[in-house]
């Protein structure tokens, strides 16, 4: 059966995320490929609320459809499906997107990476040239993908993350898939029991932050994001727990904003780690249970569009906002006008990417994660045709 309410939250979170991406340009966090000289406390905030919520959220709409299809296809067609639609997009954006990226980022005089944040060397320095020579981007690429601390996976880490979380997980997920959906009536207490256990699990092991998804140093990270992989799961094995999640969800709100105004107060400490997963928790079942309060009838020809463009404008949309950002963030204007013209802009442009350079062609369809069906093919509003691409 086709979730119209979690196609419009993914929706949703994509749109989200890109704006986080807009406001980190002017948040306090130094963390990020460019930065605006004057940081905004609105846009710190705003940013920190995001990120806790959007990425849990994510997973947890990733865990549910993981269930949903190992009931359509046997656990290697589904391995053989994540590698080709996760890891096959990640390796391409990194070499294009991330190319951008690092390339913007080189020019900011900045180096992120696996090592953190420091002061960036010269474009010149680190591909050994004569460091008189300006170098321009077609002398940086292809040339960097010979060189490790010249690649980025950037926001794509969400990708690597979920191939490897989604195999890890998928002794439990077969289980899941093949027992009978229990549709029983869950005891509401037991949905807010986790948020303490995640909250308190972020403080033990100095979880969240710093918010650096690496796979080398992010152990604390990795397994929190698949525990709510695995709570997902539980939503398609449990049908019951939408029902409480739908009944819960202003309560679930209420909670979650009473969480992050912890998270505000106490900031990066021991207890902030404890709120950061208050508020993730409560997030994530407020979320889902607006979803379904709010959930369409029918899948309109719109919906079906943005939901097939997830996982492409996901893709392309940071080296985009880059771009713009660079050009914006230091023109003038008020920190909320600069980010309203960075966020409609990179929307603009991404989805004009996707719709003609990437939707019409079968290689592009391929290599971001969307399959091969002709364009004509994915207009039809069937579920087969129009499967969200960011939970495959």
């Amino acid at each position: 059966m086709r979730r119209t309410d979690l196609e419009v939250l993914r929706i949703a979170l994509c749109a989200a995320v890109i704006l986080a991406h807009a406001l980190i340009i002017f948040s306090a966090d130094p963390n990020y490929h460019i930065k605006s000289a004057e940081p905004s406390q609105f846009a710190t905030l705003a940013t920190e609320f995001i990120r806790i919520s959007a990425m849990a959220t994510f997973f947890t709409i990733a865990g549910y459809t993981a269930v949903a299809s190992l009931r359509a296809r046997g656990p290697l067609e589904f391995a053989r499906t994540r590698v080709v639609r996760l890891f096959v997009p990640l390796l391409f954006g990194v070499v294009t997107s991330g190319t951008i990226i690092k390339y913007i980022e080189m020019m900011q005089g900045r180096d992120f990476g696996f090592h953190g944040l420091r002061k960036a060397r010269t474009l010149q320095q680190m591909l050994d040239v004569d460091p008189s020579v300006p170098l321009g981007f077609f002398d940086f690429f292809p040339r960097n993908l010979g060189i490790l601390n010249l690649l980025t996976w950037s926001h794509l880490w969400f990708l690597g993350y979920l191939l490897i979380i989604s195999l890890m997980l998928l002794p439990l997920l077969v289980l899941l898939a093949r027992r009978a959906p229990d549709p029983s009536k869950l005891n509401a207490a037991v949905l807010f029991l986790p948020a303490l256990p995640l909250g308190l699990y972020l403080a033990a092991f100095d979880g969240y932050w710093p918010f650096l998804p690496n796979l080398i140093g992010d152990r604390t990270n990795f397994f929190y994001f698949a525990m709510y992989m695995t709570f997902g799961a539980m939503i398609a094995a449990w049908p019951g727990i939408d029902v409480q999640l739908r009944a819960q969800a202003p309560r679930f709100a209420v909670l979650m904003a009473l969480a992050f105004a912890g998270v505000a107060y106490f900031g990066v400490s021991t207890p902030g780690r404890v709120f950061v997963g208050l508020t993730a928790w409560f997030c994530v079942c407020a979320a889902l249970g607006f979803a379904i309060r709010f959930k369409p009838a029918v899948a309109t020809p719109a919906l079906t569009y943005l939901a097939a463009a997830t996982l492409p404008v996901y893709i392309i949309h940071h080296a985009v906002l880059l771009l713009i950002g660079v050009e914006v963030m230091n023109l003038p204007l008020p920190v909320w006008s600069k980010v309203t013209v960075i966020l409609l802009a990179t929307l603009a442009v991404s989805l004009a990417i996707y719709h003609w350079l990437i939707r019409p062609w079968r290689p592009m369809r391929w290599l971001l994660g969307m399959g091969t069906a002709p364009a004509a093919v994915s207009r039809a509003p069937d579920s087969a045709a129009a499967k969200p691409a960011l939970s495959q």
